[in-house]
């Protein structure tokens, strides 16, 4: 028997929430897919929303040409820009459009020889205080790029440090301040939160990720709410069924100890795989189509769920991690974290099996 262990991917899911991002807006919508497509495979979410998105979004250059070696031919956005040189050189050769949030990034295009135009956004921080330059700085980067006949200037964007929280003040805050100001081109502002939440009135291409497969970012909107669906549902089975008694324990270090006698299953996943080591006991795992609770310490191969309240549950059950049945922002606030991480680290032990 195959090892049971797998991640099912249906990208009908990830059309329909491409769609619900559109819904919010009459312009562009660039699908972000940096990060091997937040562990869905960027090629993979490339070919599945080929036909309607208006381009991509990826952090690196690398990733960008891997795309087009792959054979996408739509507009694609590099996130953090040219490393060096050469790398303007690549995405002038493959016409690649690129992020410009320093001074130097227009050093190393002098450098640079082209073959071809490159279009560049120039990315403001608005407050966020990573990439970008300042407000009062932008004017004279404007002109440089302007001026500058191997370079189009596309769009001005920034990117939002709390529009993913209940308290929205400063979300409000940074649209304030960026579209207050007279800019020469047209804006992109929108994060996933910021497209739930409705967008930015007059920007004109926003840059959706996590809502893309199926996640909220926003504490106080989940993602059943804003009407996504998960493209990824992580599901194993059941290896191994046992009982123990009231307080015996189950696991490494003894952590958890049964409150009554109990009926435990050991689930064929770990954080081998990329299951969330910190996951608590208590965690939803849905077994046989009921949910139950992780118990115990996560282990790299296994973990151990109390499936004393389902009693048709025997070896082969099968289990869902995240997914349809359970919700993975759930999970990853319980373990301390986020979503994405959780896609991200989903490891190539796991089989990806295409749905749709």
């Amino acid at each position: 028997m195959t090892r049971p262990t797998r991640a099912l991917l249906k990208w009908s899911n990830l059309r329909h929430n491409y769609r619900k991002a559109r819904e919010v807006t009459s312009h562009e919508v660039y699908a972000v897919i940096k990060s091997d497509g937040y562990g869905h495979g960027m090629v993979a979410c490339a070919n599945a929303l080929s036909g309607e998105a208006d381009g991509f979004a990826v952090a690196c250059v690398d990733e960008a040409l891997k795309l087009r070696g792959a054979g996408i031919r739509q507009p694609i956005l590099v996130l953090e820009g040219a490393y060096d040189a050469e790398e303007w050189e690549q995405a002038s050769e493959h016409h690649i459009q690129l992020v410009v949030h320093h001074p130097q990034q227009l050093k190393d295009r002098a450098a640079a020889e082209l073959s071809d135009e490159v279009a560049v956004w120039l990315k403001v921080s608005s407050g966020m205080n990573r990439l970008g330059v300042k407000l009062e700085d932008a004017p004279e980067m404007i002109a440089r790029i302007r001026n500058d006949r191997g370079l189009i200037l596309r769009h001005v964007m920034s990117h939002f440090a709390t529009s993913d929280e209940a308290d929205t003040s400063f979300y409000e805050e940074q649209k304030r301040r960026m579209t207050d100001h007279a800019w020469p081109v047209s804006l992109s502002l929108s994060n996933s939160a910021s497209v739930i939440r409705g967008g930015v009135t007059g920007e004109k291409v926003m840059r959706p990720g996590i809502m893309l497969y199926g996640s909220s970012p926003c504490e106080d909107i989940t993602a059943r709410d804003a009407g996504l669906k998960p493209v990824m549902t992580l599901q194993s089975a059941l290896i191994s069924v046992h009982d123990v008694k009231a307080g015996d324990t189950v696991g490494y270090g003894c952590t958890w100890a049964a409150p009554r006698n109990s009926r435990i299953g050991v689930v064929a996943i770990g954080y081998g795989d990329g299951y969330p080591r910190h996951a608590p006991t208590g965690t939803p795992v849905n077994v046989a189509g009921k949910l139950c609770q992780l118990v115990g310490r996560v282990s790299m191969d296994m973990i151990t769920v109390d499936i004393t309240d389902v009693p048709e549950a025997r070896i082969g059950s099968p289990v869902e991690l995240w997914g349809e049945l359970v919700d993975i922002d759930e999970v990853a606030r319980l373990a301390g974290t986020i979503s994405y991480e959780l896609y991200c680290r989903l490891t190539q032990r796991v089989p990806r099996i295409n749905l749709q």
